[in-house]
């Protein structure tokens, strides 16, 4: 029974924590589906007039509250005060819920419990090529060759499905899309998800969307030996891949740990990664192709997040979605250590809270 107990406050804490979205960590596996048709959203823009609509409502049911209380607390014009309360209830004047609230699914608070490696990332991407490519296109633009022949043209799944959507309920929008069959593994449809993520980051920088780990990879780093990208917890990280012009900037920095990219070949660098894959997931987040990317580079920060990013060779700035380089995600310096510096200090100025990487 204490098992049980247990169990059951589980479940109930960690449901709250993802309905109510608190900064905490989840446990996968362990929440509710989502109960109502309808969720809150702080993004979503509510005009005064509703506000107004929302708060008489809110009033006339306190008051038929405190009719109905004083009505059984009373003999006295028990009658009258509970007809008065229940008038004064039904004829609240609650706004459609469409005006101040998001539409919801079961899974809406759901988060993916797998891991945001490259492995996974690449897996999402053959079920999506598998599944949606053929209508959505190949870049998630809306734009493959049997579109034009589908009764509604399909839709972009690019930034801004990220933005108005939370994780889970692209999740169920992929498992219940006519068309898609993912077959004995619904986890297929969490790694979509993240591939699409990683597109989306690729084609905006992350401007407005929720913020996107750097995917874990396995690294070879002097004084460390083999280590996983998420060891350097703690520690501001800079992903070069490697190019022809990177020399400089694959040199040991003391104010970041400099983590070189290569497409299988082994480098002498303070931390490299020679995964064929990982070089091949950075680009989908730098927004290249595999041959591509050479020369790009990424700022990730203390927490493990992808802050800014620089398209290598003559970018003029370094960019980021969430404004760690100026205002409107660009910092035009004439120095590029200037400007790192600066980043740097944003990022630890400006630290991501926990658990909204899965947040749109």
């Amino acid at each position: 029974m204490p098992a049980a107990i247990l169990l059951l406050f589980l479940v109930a804490a960690n449901s709250l924590v993802a309905w109510l979205d608190l900064p905490a960590p989840r446990l996968p596996g362990l929440q509710l589906p989502w109960p109502f048709a309808w969720r809150y959203d702080a993004d979503l823009p509510v005009s005064p007039y509703v506000w107004r609509k929302l708060a008489l409502a809110a009033a006339m049911v306190a008051a038929a509250a405190l009719l109905a209380g004083w009505g059984l607390w009373r003999r006295r014009g028990r009658w009258a005060m509970l007809a008065a309360g229940a008038l004064l209830l039904v004829n609240a004047p609650w706004p459609r819920p469409a005006l101040y609230l998001a539409p919801a699914v079961p899974s809406s608070f759901d988060r993916s419990g797998l891991p945001y490696t490259p492995a996974s990332l690449l897996q999402g991407r053959l079920a999506y090529q598998a599944q949606c490519a053929a209508c959505h296109g190949e870049a998630a633009d809306g734009q493959g060759p049997r579109a034009a022949s589908l009764p509604t043209w399909p839709s972009s799944l690019g930034q801004p499905l990220f933005q108005n959507r939370l994780e889970g309920e692209i999740y169920w929008r992929i498992l219940h899309h006519p068309g898609v069959s993912i077959s004995g593994d619904a986890a297929d449809a969490w790694r979509m998800v993240d591939y699409l993520r990683a597109l989306a980051y690729g084609a905006s920088g992350g401007a407005g969307m929720p913020a996107v780990p750097a995917p874990d990879i396995s690294l070879s780093c002097r004084g460390r030996g083999r280590v996983p990208l998420s060891a350097l917890r703690g520690l501001p990280v800079r992903i070069v891949a490697h190019g022809p012009a990177t020399a400089q900037d694959e040199r040991d920095d003391p104010r970041v740990v400099t983590v070189v990219l290569t497409r299988g070949a082994a480098l002498d660098a303070e931390c490299a990664s020679a995964d064929v894959e990982a070089w091949d997931a950075y680009a989908f987040l730098a927004g290249a192709t595999p041959d591509t990317l050479a020369g790009a580079q990424f700022l990730v920060d203390r927490q493990g997040w992808l802050r800014a990013r620089h398209a290598g060779g003559d970018a003029p700035a370094w960019t980021s979605g969430d404004n760690v380089c100026g205002p409107g995600g660009r910092l035009h310096v004439a120095v590029a250590v200037q400007g790192l510096d600066q980043i740097l200090k944003a990022m630890d100025a400006s630290p991501i809270p926990p658990d909204r990487d899965r947040r749109g």
